[in-house]
């Protein structure tokens, strides 16, 4: 439709906004590095090399989730558009329904994942309300009380690098399943009570959904590591992810900021907490009897081995063990990607510890 006709009939029908489901995203320290390429250009190539691979990530986890739908699936990928202006990301679902979430959630966690490996955070929110958003022709609009809500939770509830997700969110018509599959495996709520994309969770069963299927159909040999984007290379990934928290919380003058301290101490908890949930699953040596995984964050397993187009459910079980039992096998290699929280924060940890003062609130 001509965007003059959709125009009009849009002021005839006194209707702009749309129900959506929304994220901000602020890149943390995107601003100081921005300021410091304008005299360096390698810095200015690394900015924009950054903002590229994000570009990409959407279609990505669409493409990815995709590979785990059952064969002969028609079910169609919901529309998630994206913006991008200096170091904001503001990302929508043209449905506010299961599926929609669902790929924005894994859209939001590949974001996440991608750039932390580059020593990058985000912090922001998800919401669900009225947008108009607008990005035919000679338009590219957006705004709506979704999105302004969006920023206010990011930039007062956050805190950390993390991306809140509304309560109203996962308490819209989204369905009772993709709902309990969404709170088990893609969102986490810990100590304040604010719930979040649980990115590591996501990425890390997403990663082990997609090498062990690609396994089971192909052999081993064509299912190597090497083939899968590095952020679902799982202990690549968790290596990598301590590394870049590491990194940060060791920066100059890192270890007497308190607001560092505080900011990148939350990513370091909920990193080793993270870890620990994994060790506590895969320590007690699972075996199963059929394909019910009760455990955090192997929902995309559960479910990829349960859509398989061949063999029985017996063989996909027989299949499934023999895997856990490799992971039992490297839990110490697995624990090994703790962080040294004392060693990495030793101000949050001396005998005078400060006291910062963390920002508490209600969604």
């Amino acid at each position: 439709m001509p965007l003059l006709v959709k125009e009009v009939q849009s002021v005839m029908s006194g209707q702009v906004y749309g129900d959506r489901l929304i994220c901000y995203l602020d890149i943390l320290g995107l601003k100081k590095r921005i300021k410091a390429s304008e005299t360096d250009e390698r810095q200015a190539a690394r900015i924009k090399a950054t903002l590229e691979m994000l570009s990409q990530s959407v279609e990505e986890a669409q493409r990815l989730l995709k590979e785990l739908q059952p064969a002969g699936s028609q079910e169609k990928a919901p529309d998630v558009t994206y913006q991008m202006f200096s170091d904001t990301v503001v990302l929508c679902a043209d449905r506010v329904d299961g599926t929609s979430l669902l790929y924005l959630l894994y859209a939001i966690g590949l974001i996440q994942a991608r750039l932390t490996t580059r020593r990058t955070f985000l912090r922001g929110a998800v919401t669900v309300g009225k947008h108009y958003h607008e990005q035919e022709r000679r338009l590219n609009v957006m705004f709506g009380p979704a999105y302004t809500e969006a920023y206010d939770v990011a930039e007062n509830l956050a805190g950390w690098p993390r991306v809140l997700v509304h309560p109203d969110v996962l308490q819209g018509p989204i369905g009772r399943s993709r709902r309990r599959y969404i709170e088990q495996n893609l969102c986490v709520t810990e100590n304040d009570g604010l719930p979040f994309v649980d990115y590591l969770g996501g990425i890390y069963g997403l990663g082990l959904a997609i090498s062990w299927r690609r396994e089971y159909l192909r052999g081993p040999s064509r299912a190597r590591a090497k083939y899968l984007p590095l952020e679902l290379q799982t202990d690549y990934y968790l290596l990598k992810h301590k590394r870049a928290i590491e990194h940060e919380a060791r920066l100059k003058g890192a270890r007497d900021d308190i607001a560092i301290l505080v900011k990148y101490h939350s990513a370091a908890a909920y990193h080793n907490g993270f870890i620990d949930s994994v060790c506590d699953f895969i320590g007690g040596a699972p075996q199963f009897d059929s394909l019910e995984i009760a455990a955090r964050n192997f929902g995309a397993v559960e479910l990829t081995l349960r859509t398989l187009p061949r063999g029985s459910e017996q063989e996909a079980v027989k299949f499934l063990n023999r895997k856990l039992r490799g992971m039992t096998g490297r839990i110490e290699t697995i624990r090994a990607n703790k962080i040294d929280l004392a060693g990495t924060f030793p101000a949050r940890y001396g005998s005078n510890p400060p006291k910062p003062a963390l920002r508490h609130g209600t969604l």
